[in-house]
Formats: structure tokens, sequence, C-alpha cells
């Protein structure tokens, strides 16, 4: 009770003062005189704490260096005291509460003073209020007009420097913790919060670097950012810079040649660097696949609005997948798209998978049309994360062939590859008389290998008969490839096999592909590596799975007969210098009449996994002009892409199959 009374008698000593400078006549006050006991407590709140601050989270590459942010509606980076530079601290203090390592939360001083200067000037230039009760008015009492709300800042005021400054604490250590905190969540204008969101946004520069002009803009803005913005009222800006210079002057930071020398300083034109960003068109591509991911993540919080929140406002620490060297090199393949000249309307995108952990280590997949970003592999216009994809033409084979691996077969076991008997097509589907389907190039009895070689379409489809139809796509949904766009409408197709109703992206198809190089083991493609809460505690640190969905031996001898493709099948052009190993498959989506719309090439290394496509993003149905392949076109791309990345790597072997040892599919 005594520590009551003695916080209630220096509270009434020191806001004396203070409720006189409201300046409020009696006929105001009275009406809320009966609420001021309910404003004001004196009893110690132990709740009373300093809140952590909203505070947008970075992305970073796997070295650590920041790539990408994700903020929220306050543009905040928090940042110690010590970062902020000594200028910017003093000028603050001189133009806010000049005696603020003194006072105990309340302070005469600074009332007397701002009733001077707004008598002087006739109007409110300087305000009375700590900027302990500063940080009171933004955490806990809001900023009404009112006395009952002005005396339970006042109270509260008191009440936090006396809990943060307990006698085991240093009086200026505690002082450092409010200044910190009110420095990091004052509103400086333009979307920005705190000293170094500020210091970024209107001098792109760090807070640690700012000196006494660009302080006291900064310092003149905590009044009124809106009114005194630089950009938008640069005559009030310029205004109230010089009230803040004449401030620094009295407190002896400036002399008068130096007041003037800064008052007719330039001010700001422009905002640097970005504001916030929570909607999605103001995030990259990179940044909207990370903020997917967590946003899915139920190890950060159990529900979506608490992750989101977390994710734009929690200062999280984002360890990316992507490799800063890979992303550059895929950018340089893509840019050169080869059928560009005679298609332009055509993209190209590309993904790229570490087999052995699924970290995407490369990804280009969007465009711009009309100043819309564009997901490539989501055909609706605007959409990014729907269950769209394209047509994966022939580059779906090998799933397949898997499916039948794992019943038994082997890569030399024989089928038939001519065109389908008249029965067979009827079986199909296939209308009477239709020449259906075509690409039948290896005729009569050939090893499957040799048919994924020359990419048999006829060969394919009696494989799928064969195995049948679901084994066939819950092999390329085990294998990593999105359940929802293969046969959607749940038509069973017979062509499904060499793509028809079987849409899928660059990414499915380069973490399908990760996953046969990896001897069956699956790890899902993924963006996020770790992730550390503002305070460096790890909250995540992802772990391969390396689940085993298919046999070894099924893996090891599809990766031989895909790697044909390359050695002499219909990629020969993706062979990779210095004898570095690749398998693969192309892939053409035709609409009829040989007319083609995309092309596909998809392959790996013991290194890494990359899928190709070129085509309309916009359009699946309309013929290309160039009628494209997808080994001369795609298949180019990823052989640009592919061998860049690889320069000066180990070459490495593929396991062979133990069970066709020393088969060779040449006679």
């Amino acid at each position: 009770m005594r520590r009551g009374l003695h916080l209630l008698a220096r509270f009434l000593l020191i806001t004396a003062l203070g409720v006189v400078s409201i300046g409020l006549v009696a006929s105001q006050v009275l009406p809320e005189m009966a609420a001021v006991s309910d404003a004001v407590s004196f009893s110690p709140r132990s709740q009373i704490k300093l809140p952590k601050l909203p505070e947008g989270s970075t992305i970073l590459d796997p070295a650590g260096n920041p790539v990408g942010e994700l903020r929220g509606t306050e543009n905040r980076i928090v940042v110690p005291l010590s970062e902020m530079s000594p200028e910017f601290v003093d000028t603050v203090l001189a133009v806010e509460d000049a005696d603020f390592y003194e006072h105990d939360g309340v302070s005469g001083r600074s009332v007397l003073r701002a009733i001077r200067a707004n008598s002087a000037a006739g109007g409110v230039q300087q305000g009375g209020s700590t900027i302990t009760q500063q940080l009171v008015k933004l955490n806990l009492v809001g900023n009404e007009q009112t006395i009952k709300r002005k005396l339970k800042e006042a109270s509260l005021a008191v009440q936090l420097e006396d809990r943060l400054c307990g006698k085991e604490v240093a009086k200026a250590q505690c002082k450092d913790i409010i200044l910190q905190q009110y420095l990091n969540q004052v509103y400086l204008g333009q979307g920005a919060y705190g000293a170094e969101a500020a210091a970024r946004t209107y001098f792109d520069k760090p807070a640690s670097e700012l000196d006494y002009a660009e302080s006291a803009l900064l310092a003149s803005l905590i009044r009124n950012p809106a009114n005194y913005d630089p950009i938008k009222n640069p005559e009030l800006a310029r205004s109230r810079r010089k009230v803040a210079l004449r401030r620094m002057q009295d407190e002896g930071l400036l002399d008068e040649d130096q007041v003037t020398f800064i008052d007719n300083l330039p001010l700001p034109t422009q905002v640097h660097g970005r504001t916030a960003a929570r909607d999605s068109q103001s995030l990259s591509y990179t940044e909207r696949k990370v903020r997917d991911e967590l946003l899915a993540a139920e190890w950060l919080a159990p529900t979506v609005e608490q992750r989101r929140y977390l994710i734009f406002n929690g200062g999280l620490r984002i360890t990316s997948t992507i490799d800063p060297r890979a992303q550059a090199l895929a950018e340089q393949a893509v840019a050169d798209n080869p059928i560009a000249e005679s298609d332009p309307q055509t993209a190209v995108a590309l993904a790229a998978v570490e087999p052995s952990t699924g970290a995407v280590r490369a990804i280009v997949g969007e465009v711009e049309r009309d100043g819309v970003p564009i997901e490539i592999g989501d055909p609706v216009r605007g959409a990014r994360s729907g269950d769209g994809g394209f047509s994966s033409g022939s580059a779906f084979k090998p799933f397949t062939m898997v499916a039948a691996l794992e019943q038994g077969y082997t890569i030399r076991d024989t089928i038939a590859g001519d065109p389908a008997p008249t029965k067979m097509k009827k079986l199909w589907g296939v209308e009477p008389g239709r020449s259906y389907p075509r690409d039948c190039p290896t005729k009569g009895q050939q090893p499957i290998a040799s048919h994924l070689k020359a990419s048999n379409n006829c060969a394919f489809m009696r494989l799928q008969s064969a195995v049948g139809f679901d084994a066939v796509r819950n092999t390329a949904v085990a294998l990593g490839i999105r359940p929802g766009p293969l046969d959607p409408s749940n038509s069973r197709p017979a062509c499904f096999t060499i793509g028809c109703d079987a849409l899928v992206t660059p990414l499915d198809m380069a973490g399908a592909y990760a996953t046969i190089e990896n001897d069956g083991r699956r790890n899902q493609a993924h963006f996020v590596d770790r992730v550390t809460d503002r305070d460096g505690n790890v909250l995540y640190q992802y772990e391969p799975a390396n689940e085993q969905v298919i046999r070894t031996e099924s893996a090891r001898q599809a990766v031989d007969a895909m790697e044909g493709v390359i050695t002499g099948g219909t990629c020969t052009r993706c062979r990779l210098p210095n004898g570095q190993r690749a398998a693969g498959k192309t892939g053409t989506v035709e609409v009829g009449g040989s007319a083609n719309t995309g092309v596909w090439f998809t392959g790996f290394t013991p290194h890494l996994s990359a899928a190709v496509w070129i085509g309309d993003p916009l359009d699946q149905r309309s013929a290309l002009h160039s009628n494209p392949q997808g080994g001369r076109t795609a298949g180019i791309v990823w052989q640009r892409f592919m061998a860049s990345y690889l320069e000066g790597a180990p070459v490495i072997d593929f396991p062979e199959p133990q069970s066709i040892r020393g088969w060779s599919e040449d006679p």
C-alpha cells in the first residue's frame, strides 16, 4: 500500500502542470471528473509490459543473404538502439523529450516548455507528453482527447517506468528499453514504422547512417506524419523541420549556422524500396511460393490466420532453398526462347529440384500480360495457386513405364509398337477410320526402353492398357504429381500416358523425375529450408523424408531407359559436356493434325532435376506457328541451363540396375 501511495504522490506532483496544459475550461472538465478515479490506478500493474512489435519477415538465400521480404500492413524493421545513429537518437530526444533520461515517466519541464512554446506561437507547436507517455498511448490507451485518457496515460507511464526501472536495473538501461521500443514503433509516414524503415524509405540508407539533417526531418514527422509528409506537402514539411531544428539548437545540438544550412537543404522527393506488401501482386514469384508454403505449415501456428499474421508481422527469418547462382542461370537460359520469333505470345518456364533433398534450387514460372502476373502452369489468367497445369505430352510416359516396372516388367521386356488394330481402337474409344495414335516409329515387338527412346505412342498406350489406368495415375501421384489435375473429369482416357487429361506444371515434373533419380525415394519439392523467430530460436529445419515410393530397382531401370532418350533418342541435343550423365524425356502437346501447342523436356543428372515447358500460358488450344518439337526447343533450353549449372561439377554415374546388369537394347 505504501508503494501505491508513493506512486500517487509522485504522480499528482508531476502531473499538476499537465492538467493545466490541457487548457480545458471548467465546463469541459466537470462532466469527466467522475471518471477520473477510474482512469488512474496507483496499484502497480504486473501485466504492464511492452509488446513485441509487428515486423515483416526476411527471406534469405542458403548463404544467409537477404533476397526477399514478406511485410504486413506495417513496414517495420526492428533494430536495436545501437543500430540507430547517435545523431538520430539525440535529435528525437531534443524535439520530443529533452529530459527523458531524468524524469520518471511524466515531466513538468516538458509541460512548461510546451506551454511557453505554444503561447509564443499562438497555436500548438509542441506537446507535453514524454516519450514514455507516447509509448503508453500507442500501446495501451489510444489517442482519445479526454482528461480521463490523458490521466490514464500519465498514470500508466509512471507505472511502466517503475516496473522496468527496478532496484536491480540501472535507470539508463531501462530508459534505453523504452526508447528503443518507441523508436521502432512510431509511425513516420509513407507506410514506414520506426527508424530503420523510415531511413530506408526516405533516404535509402540504414538508420545507423542518419545525420542531423535527415534526423531533423524524421523527428519533425512524429507529430503529424500525414500533414508533414515531405513528398506530398513539401512546404509544410519544411516549416515543421525548422521547428525541429530550433529545438535542436535550444538543446545545443546545432548552432545558428548549422540550422541555416540544414534549413536550406532539399527535402526527399521520392520514396525508396517497397512499402507494406500483403497483396499478392506486390510480391515476387518466389516470395509468393515461400508465403504459400508457410501458410500451409501447421507447425508455425494452428490456424491459417495465425500463420498469416506471423508470416507478415512476426519478424521471421526464412531461409529459402533458391540458389542465387542456379536462379541466375535459369533466367539466362529461358531468356532466349527458341520459338519467340514465330510465336511471340509464348513463354518459357523452368523449375529445378535437387533430388536428394527436394529443395527447389531455381524456378522461372511467371510472365506478365497486360500488367498482370501470370503463373506459368496455371492457365487461368491471374491465378496462382489452383490445380491448373498444362498437358504433359509424352513427358508422362516414364510414369507408365515405372508403373509397369512396379508390376514386374523390365525395360528389356517387349511390347508391340505398331498402330492399333480396329478392335483395339474401339477398346480405346478411338473413332473408326481415324489414324490414331500416330507417332509409332518403332514397329513390331521392341523393348520398352526402345519405345521410350523413340517416344512410341502406340506402344505406350498398349502398355497403359496392360498395367491399368489406376496404376499409371497412382504411380504418377506417388512420384510427386499433384492428383487434382490428373483426369479431373474421371474419363480414364487411353491416351493418358501421352498426356491427355494429365495436367502438370514444371515444378510437378521436376519433382517427380527427381524421385526417379533418387532411387525411388521421394522428397517433397519445397521452398523453405529453415525458419527462425526474431530472437534466433529455430522454429523449423527441413529434413529430407526420403520416402521410398517405388522400388529401387524400378527407379534404376527407369533411369537406364531414360538415359537412352539423350544418348540416342528424341533429345540427343540434350547431351551434356565433360561426360556428365543425364536422363530425361521429351514431350510435345498436339491438338490434332500434327498441330502442336506446347513442348516439354524434363531431365535429370545425379546433381539436379529440371523441367522446361514452352507454350502460350494463356491458351492451350491454339496451334503454334512454329509447330515445335520438345527435343528441338525445350531440350535446348534445358541443355543450356544444365550445362552451365554443372560447369566444374564432378561426374557422377547413375547406379546400375541389378536385374538387367549388362543388358543392352542394341543387338
